[in-house]
């Protein structure tokens, strides 16, 4: 009896050795085979690219209104910028990734602004479109989709100047309107999308120079639209403006309310 129960141990402990030596070879195996998996996966290969040409100004629809993103600074990891809505500047910086039909750049606001968030740009490789979203740092604000276009330099085949007789462009909009008086005061445009006015209020005592910020942009060649901040100067926040050029004027942008705007260049 002793040397059947015995026998009975032996047997049971040879096929538990078994069983276990079976399973670490299993999961020994399994784990070359996933090591042998892992080093031949080779990292997707792009063409070698220029990520200076994602740098530029993007401009669309944002809400109630539209916004400018600059780009200053992309290389094939990291991007940096700004955007400007209303005359609210607000730096952004985030990631860059590569993928097989576009390059899609996360941007993430400063954070100390309760209108704070977080932009998502996606580049498409083929023709430069851009899809877009922001997602706000506060849940009860609403995120936004929207599209962007890229603001492209082009040249002004025309060789006569304004003064004779040349056609205005856009891009001798700057020549003239950089300085511009507008009203009952003076604005500013920068290249980058900001414009600012600035006006003495009627009846202050002590004078004391006051700014309204905001955007501007052309909607086509000759329609210049601003977009003010919250202000207690202007009725309308958002103001389009038409050029208005002869041979005998210098060019000035009619808006509403007999608001003209002209350069300043005496």
């Amino acid at each position: 009896m002793k040397t059947t129960f015995a026998l009975f141990i032996g047997i049971s402990s040879l096929l538990l050795a078994v069983s276990c030596s079976s399973e670490t070879e299993t999961k020994t195996t399994s784990t070359v085979e996933k090591n042998a998996a892992d080093s031949l996966k080779v990292e997707e290969w792009f063409p070698e690219t220029n990520f200076d040409t994602l740098r530029g100004m993007y401009t669309g629809d944002f809400g109630d209104g539209f916004i400018n993103i600059v780009l200053t600074y992309v290389n094939d990891k990291k991007a940096i910028g700004y955007n400007i809505h209303k005359g609210l500047q607000r730096n952004i910086s985030g990631s860059v990734v590569q993928k097989k039909e576009a390059f899609e750049l996360t941007l993430n606001e400063p954070g100390d602004n309760q209108y704070d968030g977080i932009f998502v740009l996606t580049i498409s490789k083929k023709d430069g479109s851009v899809n877009a979203s922001w997602t706000a740092n506060n849940p009860k604000i609403s995120s936004k989709k929207f599209k962007l276009k890229k603001q492209q330099i082009t040249k002004n085949d025309d060789s006569k100047s304004i003064y004779e007789g040349g056609e205005f462009s856009e891009n001798s909009f700057m020549e003239f309107f950089s300085y511009a008086n507008l009203g009952v005061g003076n604005v500013e445009f920068k290249e980058n999308g900001i414009v600012r006015f600035s006006y003495y209020p009627e009846g202050q005592e002590n004078e004391q120079l006051e700014i309204i910020n905001g955007s501007w942009k052309f909607t086509d060649k000759k329609t210049l639209v601003i977009e003010w901040s919250k202000n207690a100067l202007f009725k309308e926040r958002s103001m389009k403006f038409k050029l208005k050029q002869d041979e005998d004027n210098i060019p000035s942008f009619e808006g509403p309310n007999e608001l003209i705007i002209y350069p300043d260049i005496f």
